[in-house]
């Protein structure tokens, strides 16, 4: 048996590209810079960036490419893919995350993205600290408890 799961949190480094297959299935992708402190040889420490390619295929992947704009703090979970192609007569191997989940953790206001009209997309999950975009209200919870237990 094995597992193939990944979970990341980091930076968009530039605006997601939406793409179409030939078939016409949505597919996103974009760059994701995961820092690390790191200590150097003379005790300093210091941030080391990973860059990670990711994409992410589908409606959803649609719907949130206007949202992963760069500098956006993301986290997601998905699954290690990776690709071999040939370049000037050599085989090169590459990593990407295939992404099945994103949660928006914070975004950058621009006056040409759907952020800026202070209006979130339904369902999508925001972490900012600036109340106005908030996410569709939930329906309160049930009252769990009742008064007629005997514990």
């Amino acid at each position: 048996m094995s597992l193939n799961k990944i979970t990341l949190s980091g930076n968009l480094g530039a605006d997601a590209e939406l793409r179409y297959t030939k078939g016409g299935a949505p597919v996103v992708s974009f760059s994701l810079a995961v820092n690390e402190r790191v200590q150097n040889g003379d005790g300093e420490w210091g941030d080391y960036t990973n860059w990670v390619d990711c994409c992410m295929f589908g409606k959803r992947a649609e719907s949130l490419a206007p949202w992963l704009q760069k500098g956006a703090k993301i986290s997601l979970l998905g699954h290690i893919r990776t690709h071999s192609y040939e370049r000037d007569g050599q085989r090169i191997k590459r990593w990407e995350v295939r992404v099945d989940d994103v949660e928006l953790m914070q975004y950058k206001r621009d006056a040409q993205s759907p952020a800026s009209a202070n209006a979130a997309a339904p369902g999508l999950a925001m972490a900012t600290g600036d109340p106005s975009p908030v996410a569709p209200a939930q329906p309160a919870a049930p009252d769990l408890y009742d008064d007629d237990v005997p514990f």
